[in-house]
């Protein structure tokens, strides 16, 4: 496996000879049925997942007969495995054959060969709470394969649409830059110091992967001293050179003549204070942030449990437009920047780093911490920054779920007056931290005139000049926009940091995390040095450490609203919402169609079942291209500067010497032969198909959850029959994977003008008028009683397509017609919402009223397994309150009985629809259903 994070699984790929696969391959990605430049209808991409299938079995039909004729390959093939076993532990696994945008990677995916083609397997934790948060896509992670190839540019690859010269000059001066780093900086160079195989230690078996000591193999790396040894050398050595690198970056490096006087100045600068946070504590007003004793301790905890089970370690930003890096293309955010210098440290200590910017524009976080970790998944580090558009209970209610929902207890990173009383409530225990607000003392002055004296990092911190520098398309050679591409986005807005300011935000972080491992491998050298190998269970076990935090949690909570002096002692959480203030006590859940969201499991879309006929809301559209964007060429760095990424991807080791990047620039589709290397016609063929592929295990997976979640009726009532007025409405109703990570594919919308911007966050729900029928889905597992729905009336308010307008009967009168359903007939079509105007003429450009929106006859009928309830206008209005800007929430299920209940839940079949004669073709709109 090229993956090291898969706990014993070992997939050992046999070298096969080129021209026993070539013929096959060849047809493959130049089929026709696929499209000049790769692209396939639904039925062609079947084909092609059926083709690739037998490819593979061919391959390893082939594979085994050689194995059983030719002695040389079976030497061949335990060289290469020894090879992997010792250096994949914590070595590179980024670019090589893996790199689909390079000659070579794109050569070695024509044989079906790297891990795009691979049968990934998605870890599973075994801890009952865990929420499940990776992909097969962040596990392939073609884009760091292509950003973090030490030995090819990024700014090389045939994909550009650039002239072979230029991009050869690119690679030419990529491997002089690398080599002057390495020269430079130093460069990881771990080899293990054995020559005989690893056993990997089975952390799957043990809840929250706390492997008992005893039981790690002897041939295990954590019990051997001279890899332990070996390897702290090199991790501490990385840690260092990466903390100097983003010291110079800014104009402060670390020199070996500085007097005490600069030594104290810089660390008071770039200090990363520790301390208890108490309320009355004055907060430090220079260097970069401070942590509560017990997150700093935690998160130390939590590197060398990651170090030490090589687990995976998740990075999450919630926040509102500003966050989310509205204004600059999606991987110049803040923690796109974290993410991409810190993956290939974490690849090298043996962690998979998963960072997701979660941030969404026009709201706070309240719509995503209802669902508990479901919509934004598990944390380690958490960063709240959302002060522009959410204060005061909710952002309480954000802490608690946090802590109460998921495998992991994360570092909360929030502003010290949104702490409320989560530290006290939790005995000390909870992991909190805070930024620095004023880090312009690193800053000098960017004048005109002393700008070219000033590193490019530190320029214009007042972003009064070069504020933004994003484009909206980088031109490919692969594929072509049919929408004229604007020159950069919109939104670039007073209140919208610039990209330098991103960069310096992911900077800061970097550092946090950089002291911390400093702390972790200075502790694992003392006390495995004192007491020996492996290192000692209290330091690096987290279960138990997790588990108390949320006991402590949870018995504090006080649930009367008054005490005996008549004090409102609740906490702020249970007064967002007062008629339910068991939401802060236990682990929420929740399906929502509103991105970036974790996984597409959790779409409510998933939940819905069918009408009579077939139908089903889905989304209209897909994307107009897959894969990753390619990196700007206006935004390389130039050489002058210190590049902190290519400090962090130097290593000693060489390049694949198996590779053979030649090509030339031709368009024909010929691959080439011994004499004639391929064109690049032929390798954007290659790397295209190797980004569009998908398993068939997982597209057997996406099936399977596609029946099993909600396709089953629980109740079989004549009355309530699923509706076929129901459909997928709002900001770009695109079918994308946007979840907020480096690996998303989203804003790809055909007629979209800036397609590079890739902004994750997206606002879409199902639709539905009096006309729809019911909405019938079903929540997969309520435990404690608790159906909550987040809804808008004011969604079609200028009006609007929809499937239903000019029905005159529920349903267009068919509700229990099984025609089969087909989306070019008449029935799907959608029509335009009309109404007479809202607001007088003047007064248009005013927000409409909801008495001037809602008709005064409107209700709601919803049903709980069948049995009907209904909510009349004025009741239902006063749900409409919004807690926090656009979320207003209306209760379905608060069973008191079902939380006493000492049982592991059940699925609850939920329907619901709107009656109103005086607005009947007036659509509704749903988003998010949460449940525990």
């Amino acid at each position: 496996s090229t993956s090291k994070h898969r706990n014993n699984i070992m997939v050992i790929r046999i070298p096969v000879k080129r021209d026993v696969l070539e013929m096959e391959t060849e047809d493959l990605l130049i089929d026709a049925e696929y499209g000049e430049v790769g692209g396939m209808t639904e039925s062609g991409g079947r084909k092609r997942n059926a083709k690739i299938g037998a490819l593979i079995g061919l391959a390893v039909l082939v594979a085994v007969f050689l194995l059983q004729i030719d002695s040389t390959v079976s030497e061949d093939v335990m060289e290469d495995s020894e090879e992997v076993i010792h250096k994949d532990m914590h070595g590179s696994s980024f670019g090589g054959i893996n790199n689909v945008a390079s000659p070579g990677g794109a050569k070695a995916a024509a044989q079906l060969a790297g891990v795009a083609y691979e049968d990934i397997i998605v870890p599973v934790s075994n801890v009952g709470h865990a929420t499940p948060s990776l992909n097969e896509a962040n596990i392939r992670n073609l884009v760091g394969h292509y950003m973090h190839d030490e030995h090819r540019s990024p700014y090389s690859s045939h994909l550009y649409e650039k002239p072979k010269e230029f991009l050869d000059k690119q690679q030419e001066e990529y491997l002089a830059k690398m080599k002057r780093v390495r020269e430079e900086w130093g460069a990881w160079s771990f080899r293990d110091p054995a020559t005989k195989k690893r056993t990997s230690a089975e952390f799957e078996k043990a809840p929250y992967k706390d492997l008992d000591a005893t039981k790690f193999p002897e041939s295990s790396w954590q019990v051997d001293e001279e890899y332990n040894k070996e390897f702290l050398k090199e991790a501490k050595a990385l840690v260092k050179r990466m903390q100097n690198a983003i010291y110079a970056e800014y104009g402060w490096p670390i020199k070996p003549d500085m007097t005490q006087e600069e030594k104290d100045k810089h660390d008071e600068l770039w200090k990363i204070h520790v301390d208890p946070l108490e309320p009355t504590k004055t907060r430090p007003q220079t260097g970069i942030a401070t942590l509560t004793n017990a997150g700093m301790d935690g998160l130390v905890r939590k590197l060398l449990h990651g170090m030490m089970t090589h687990d995976d370690f998740y990075v999450v930003l919630a926040g509102h437009s500003a966050a989310a890096g509205h204004g600059n293309d999606f991987m110049q955010n803040r923690i796109m920047t974290f993410h991409t210098i810190l993956e290939p440290v974490f690849d090298k200590l043996g962690m998979r780093l998963i960072s997701r910017n979660m941030a969404m524009g026009g709201v706070g976080t309240l719509q995503f911490s209802l669902a508990g970790g479901d919509l934004y998944g598990e944390a380690d580090i958490f960063e709240w920054d959302s002060g522009m558009t959410e204060k005061g209970p909710s952002v309480d209610l954000f802490n608690k779920q946090a802590i109460l929902s998921g495998e992991r207890v994360p570092l909360i990173m929030t502003e010290d007056r949104f702490f409320f009383n989560i530290v006290e409530e939790t005995g000390g225990s909870a992991y909190m931290g805070q930024y620095v607000v004023d880090n312009k003392p690193i800053f000098p002055d960017t004048t005109l005139e002393t700008v070219k004296t000033i590193p490019y990092a530190a320029q214009w911190f007042d972003q009064s000049q070069e504020k933004y520098n994003a484009v909206c398309w980088e031109s490919r050679s692969d594929f072509t926009p049919e929408t004229n591409q604007k020159e950069h986005p919109g939104s670039q807005v007073s209140w919208h940091p610039g990209n330098r300011h991103h960069t310096w935000q992911g900077r800061r972080l970097a550092l946090i995390v950089l002291h911390a491992l400093t702390l972790a491998l200075d502790k694992w050298e003392t006390e495995t040095s004192a007491n020996g190998y492996p290192l000692a269970e209290s330091h690096w076990h987290v279960g138990s450490e997790y588990e108390a935090i949320r006991d402590k949690l949870r018995k504090h909570i006080s649930t009367p609203k008054l005490n005996d002096d008549n004090e409102d002692v609740r906490s702020d959480c249970e007064k967002v919402y007062s008629w339910i203030p068991r939401i802060c006590r236990v682990q929420m859940h929740g399906f929502g169609m509103w991105s970036p969201r974790v996984l597409n499991d959790f779409d409510f879309l998933n939940l819905i079942h069918p009408a009579p006929n077939g139908y089903v809301p889905d989304y209209p559209q897909n994307n107009l291209y897959n894969g990753f964007d390619l990196m700007p060429l206006s935004q390389a760095l130039p050489d002058t500067e210190i590049d902190v990424h290519a400090v962090a991807i130097a290593t000693t080791y060489p390049a694949p010497n198996d590779l053979d990047h030649d090509w030339t620039d031709g368009d024909d589709k010929e691959s080439g032969n011994s004499e004639s290397p391929p064109t690049r016609r032929y390798l954007q063929q290659a790397s295209e198909a190797a980004m569009n592929f998908r398993s068939e295990t997982a597209m057997q997976d996406v099936r399977r959850k596609m029946e099993e979640n909600g396709r089953r009726r629980l109740a079989d009532d004549s009355e309530i029959i699923p509706g076929r007025g129901w459909e997928v409405h709002g900001w770009d109703p695109v079918n994308q994977f946007c979840d907020g990570s480096a690996q998303s594919e989203c804003s790809r919308t055909p007629g979209n003008d800036c397609l590079l911007y890739g902004a994750n966050d997206k606002h879409m729900d199902v639709a539905g008028s009096s006309m729809s029928g019911w909405l019938v889905f079903t929540v997969p597992k309520v435990q404690e009683g608790i159906i909550m729905i987040r809804m808008e009336w004011w969604c079609f308010m200028s009006g609007g397509a929809h499937m239903a307008n000019g029905w005159k009967e529920v349903n267009d009168g068919k509700t229990s017609d099984t025609t089969p359903y087909n989306a070019t007939s008449s029935g799907g079509q959608r029509r335009l919402y009309t109404s007479e105007p809202l607001l007088p003429p003047e007064s248009r450009r005013l927000k409409p009223t909801f008495e001037q929106v809602v008709p005064a006859d409107l209700e709601m009928d919803w049903a709980i397994n069948g049995t009907i309830k209904s909510m009349k206008y004025d009741e239902w209005k006063d749900y409409t309150a919004e807690a926090v800007k656009n979320v207003a929430i209306w209760p379905l299920l608060n069973d008191l009985e079902m939380a006493e209940k000492k049982w592991d839940g059940a699925p609850v079949e939920v329907a619901i629809r709107f009656r109103s004669e005086q607005k009947p073709n007036l659509p509704f709109c749903i988003s998010h259903v949460y449940y525990a």
